[in-house]
């Protein structure tokens, strides 16, 4: 038995009177975080403050209320000099029998029941009931409703959790077996020999929360003087036979029990079973359902003679097994049941409460049971949404992360939670990784199998930690830089080993390798989920594939809006809805643009449900994105999507889906459409593509380079910086910091370094890639230890700034797409006109390597011109050709950056050199062009000492002149010390 926790002995003390006051604290940085004039989103923190009669307590600060709760009543127990005592645990059979008999007899005590709220509807209506049955209570209602007996009678037998009639059995003998309580022969019933006392008659009776002691001033009851009226489930036990509703009537002074035990026609409410809650999460939606001809027999345990087999007033002779509620709560049930949300709980302090339960929703929550439904519930989108074949990335993934269906699921199933472990790629596995710099034959954007696309390079990407990772669910964390594979491990309750697999190629992100690693767990469990059957005493969700699959046969549609007869192939019902469509009319001009492998597409869409003089909206959305390409819709939309362009209209028909996914998309009209034939429907999708969002560049580059090519510019500039010997470097449009987390980890003759951008978040980020870098402590200083200071700056780097002039070399990685091409001359003129670095490294993508890494050919008729090609690749002209980033403002082919930089570099005195990354080299040229800009009179002497400026004409000294401020802000700066 477990201790009560602080706030429980708290609130059991004082009641009412203990106010816990939560108050939110704003986390204080780090005395050794980056010093930024970028305000920061800081994490929340909270304490508690509580108010005892006697005295009040402050907790510390804490990042869950909860735990602050805890604390700040645990302060007042030791002001109070309470002992927190853990009660004896009870080990042998004989002590888990007495206990429980201990736990049955404190129920009805008049004490206990009037502050359990759980009890108080059924103890109220044993109060108000006449005759031989008067102060008596259902024994199935406390099997089920006291946490205490159900956590005995899974310690007497672990399989009472599996089996109500077993924990109703043993409820049942601790009763007969105690001289203080009363069971009836032949009966469910347990009561107490002696009366409850007449106050507390008076209060069950008229009963008010106030009586709890836990109420406060924002809670508002009243008397219930209507009837209640509400939608319950019926599910019979027979398979073939539907589950429909059943509305249910409770009159204000009528027990809902006997309500339900009526439309189970069973004696009286006692021989009403009760299962555990559908889940934590829901309201109290519980199974009701009759109570077997024969319980387990337990009487060795209790000494008692054995419960007669025969009941009174039961007219089932054998009850059949029902596979569908057994499903969705995870015990046996036998019968028909009644899935109910009703009765009294701590949420609504006692007091009567239900709410509906609609056919659609029973139909979700079947749908729940299996990964591959959570995920079109979290998308709300049932009959468009599919889950999708792989993981890319988490910018680019809609609904649930794979890595909570997983928990969700193993919750569901009472499986343990997944564990996920880390490890680091081998070395010599880095090493090929490294080597590859070719691009990729069968490289594809991800559209097929969950292990494409490794070693993401996104830069927004690169940050995302394991925030959303639980301590205790990462078994370990590598400290190294990866890459990273992410092993997977499902236990049973009972510590069986249920599946275990791992990503078989590694990750640049230890989030994406995590998030894999669930989603290859999720494929392997659809695919075989003969894995839980064998861990369970019932099948876990193959009767959810069988609910799924029930109808086999469609048959022609006819569609009463159109006079033609729309005729749709008849084929078997799959779980994916992978049918043909048929009559795909696409309406609208072309506009160009039309999605490719890992584009957003954003979609507007309708789904009707056709059959004779029926057309009913099941579906829609007004802007639904998914990722083209990785199989996150159903087949024939994502193949009507592909036939699309931007602003076009689709219309397209397919056969019906299982008659279970049709009831859970169609929300209200679920009931009625229940009542039609289905056997000859199908389904009408109206499409409108909305807009696309193409793929992050660099994600769109690494599929087909392995190193990304974003790690090769890294590593070519990192190569000029080594070789030129550079004491200075200034990064023009430096970003989130990328090239200085990479040039910090090898050893180079840097002892000045800055950086400059336009945007305040990316520097943020860039500031505190330095920060953990360079601000070591007492740790061993990295390869760079000749670095001396450091500073990030916000600006525009088009232009002039004293303080980065005259550098010994300036790189501009991938920056000046992103302007206006009349601005990119602009740079060039400040760069090497005002900022006169000894090299400049620009580095801009190739347009003409676009067709090969967007899956598309250049018309060869148009590809000699540049200004044609560039129009092109603008979509005027209708060709596939796109940007590689929406963010581009232009991207020229080899001759337009060629021209751009031989005249910039023959007006200042500049020698330039032409090279690249990605690809041989050989047509269409790399995938990213370089130019090296050397000037032919370079300065003499060292950097630090001193430096000619072609805007001030006298040498000046760095320590001596204070007048070096510009249009720049300073962010950011590091100094040795």
């Amino acid at each position: 038995m477990s201790t009560p926790n602080p706030k429980t002995i708290i609130n059991n003390k004082y009641g009412a009177r203990a106010v816990f006051i939560i108050e939110s604290v704003q986390d204080e940085p780090a005395a050794d975080a980056p010093k930024l004039l970028v305000p920061q989103h800081r994490q929340t923190k909270f304490c508690c403050h509580l108010e005892l009669p006697e005295f009040s307590v402050t907790s510390a600060v804490f990042t869950k209320k909860k735990d602050a709760e805890q604390a700040a009543a645990k302060m007042a127990l030791d002001k109070l000099g309470i002992e927190l005592s853990l009660p004896k645990t009870p080990q042998t059979a004989e002590e888990k029998c007495q206990a429980l008999k201990d736990r049955v007899y404190n129920v009805f005590e008049d004490k206990f029941l009037l502050s359990y709220c759980p009890f108080i509807a059924h103890f109220r209506a044993a109060v108000q009931r006449e005759g031989d049955n008067y102060g008596l209570v259902p024994a199935s209602v406390i099997s089920a409703f006291d946490t205490k007996i159900v956590n005995l009678c899974k310690s007497i037998n672990s399989r009472a959790e599996m089996d109500p009639a077993l924990s109703l059995a043993l409820v049942l003998n601790a009763a007969k077996s105690c001289s203080r309580l009363l069971s009836p022969v032949d009966s469910f019933w347990i009561g107490k020999r002696v009366s409850f006392y007449f106050e507390t008659k008076e209060k069950l009776l008229n009963w008010s929360p106030e009586f709890t002691g836990k109420t406060d001033s924002t809670m508002e009851f009243r008397e219930r003087t209507e009837s209640c009226l509400f939608t319950a489930i019926f599910i019979p036990c027979c398979f073939e036979k539907k589950a429909k509703s059943l509305n249910l009537k409770v009159e204000p002074h009528q027990y809902f029990l006997d309500v339900i035990a009526n439309h189970l026609s069973v004696a009286d409410s006692s021989h009403v079973l009760i299962s555990r809650p559908l889940s934590k999460a829901s309201s109290d939606a519980r199974f009701y359902f009759p109570v077997p001809d024969t319980l387990p027999s337990v009487t060795y345990l209790f000494g008692n003679s054995p419960i007669s087999e025969k009941r009174k007033g039961s007219p089932h002779c054998q009850l059949k097994f029902n596979k569908r509620a057994s499903n969705l709560v995870g015990q046996e049930i036998h019968g028909d049941a009644i899935l109910a949300a009703v009765g009294s709980s701590w949420k609504s302090l006692g007091t009567m409460s239900c709410e509906d339960i609609s056919l659609s929703s029973y139909h979700r929550m079947l749908l729940n049971r299996v990964p591959w439904g959570s995920y079109k519930i979290s998308r709300d989108a049932i009959l468009a949404a599919k889950l999708p074949a792989s993981f890319t990335t988490r910018s680019n993934w809609r609904g649930a992360l794979p890595r909570e269906l997983l928990k969700s699921f193993c919750h569901i199933n009472r499986l343990s939670d997944p564990t996920f472990s880390l490890s680091e790629a081998d070395s010599m596995e880095k090493l090929q990784n490294t080597n590859q710099t070719q691009p990729r034959q069968s490289g594809s954007l991800n559209a097929t199998g969950n292990e494409s696309g490794m070693l993401d390079g996104v830069k927004s990407e690169m940050s995302e930690g394991l925030d959303d990772i639980q301590c205790g669910e990462l078994d370990n964390e590598p400290t190294g830089r990866g890459p990273y594979r992410c092993a997977v491990k499902i236990l049973s309750k009972a510590g069986d080993l249920i599946i275990e697999c791992c990503s078989e190629m590694p990750y640049r992100n230890k989030s994406h390798a995590i998030q894999s690693a669930a989603l290859k767990a999720i494929n392997v469990l659809n695919k075989d989920n003969e894995r839980i059957c064998l861990h369970q005493d019932h099948a876990t969700f193959s009767i959810v594939d069988d609910m799924f699959n029930f109808n086999q046969k469609r048959s022609p549609v006819y569609d009463d809006t159109s006079s033609a007869q729309k005729k749709l192939p008849q084929k078997d019902v799959d779980l994916d809805h992978n049918h043909e469509m048929t009559d795909l009319n696409i309406t609208g001009p072309d506009s160009g643009k039309s999605p490719s492998s890992g584009t957003i597409v954003c979609i507007q869409y309708s789904i009707f449900l056709l059959g004779k003089s029926v057309r009913e909206c099941l579906e829609s959305k007004e802007d639904f994105e998914f990722e083209f390409g990785t199989g996150a819709v159903i087949p024939q939309l994502e193949m009507c999507v592909s036939s699309m362009s931007v602003s076009q209209s689709a219309q397209f028909y397919t056969s019906s889906p299982p008659e279970s996914l049709i009831l859970a998309a169609a929300g209200e009209c679920a009931e009625k459409i229940s009542a039609l034939p289905l056997g000859e429907s199908g389904l009408e999708y109206n499409v409108t593509l909305l807009r696309l969002m193409e793929p992050p560049e660099e994600r769109m580059e690494q599929a087909f380079f392995s190193p990304p090519l974003s790690k090769q510019r890294m590593e070519y500039a990192l190569r000029l910086l080594v070789e030129s010997h550079a004491e200075s470097l200034v990064d023009l449009g430096c970003g989130s910091g990328s090239l200085f987390d990479a040039l910090l980890e090898q050893k180079t003759d840097l002892v000045y370094i800055a950086g400059v951008d336009i945007s305040m978040k990316s520097l943020s980020r860039a500031a505190k890639v330095l920060n953990s870098k360079l601000d070591v402590g007492h740790k061993p200083r990295l390869a760079t230890e000749s670095i001396k200071s450091a500073f990030i700056y916000a600006g525009s780097i088009t232009n002039f700034d004293r303080r980065i002039h005259g550098f010994d070399v300036a790189t501009c990685i991938e920056v000046i797409e992103h302007m206006q091409e009349d601005q990119a001359y602009e740079f060039g003129e400040c760069a090497l006109g005002t900022l006169c670095p000894r090299i400049l490294m620009v580095s801009t993508p190739n347009v003409e390597y676009n067709p090969i890494l967007q899956r598309t050919v250049l018309d060869c008729k148009n590809d000699s011109a540049g200004e044609e090609l560039t129009e092109d690749v603008e979509g005027k002209s209708g060709l596939a050709c796109k940007f590689r980033n929406y963010d581009h403002k232009f991207e020229w082919t080899r001759k337009q950056f060629s021209d751009w930089a031989l005249k910039l570099a023959s007006q200042y005195g500049y020698d330039v050199e032409f090279s690249g990354v990605g690809g041989s080299g050989e047509e269409p040229g790399f995938a990213s062009q370089i130019a090296v800009f050397k000037r032919c009179d370079p300065f003499h002497g060292s950097w630090l000492k001193a430096r000619k400026c072609k805007i001030c004409s006298e040498d000046y000294n760095e320590s001596n002149n204070t007048d070096l401020e510009g249009p720049y802000q300073e962010v950011w700066k590091w100094n040795a010390r």
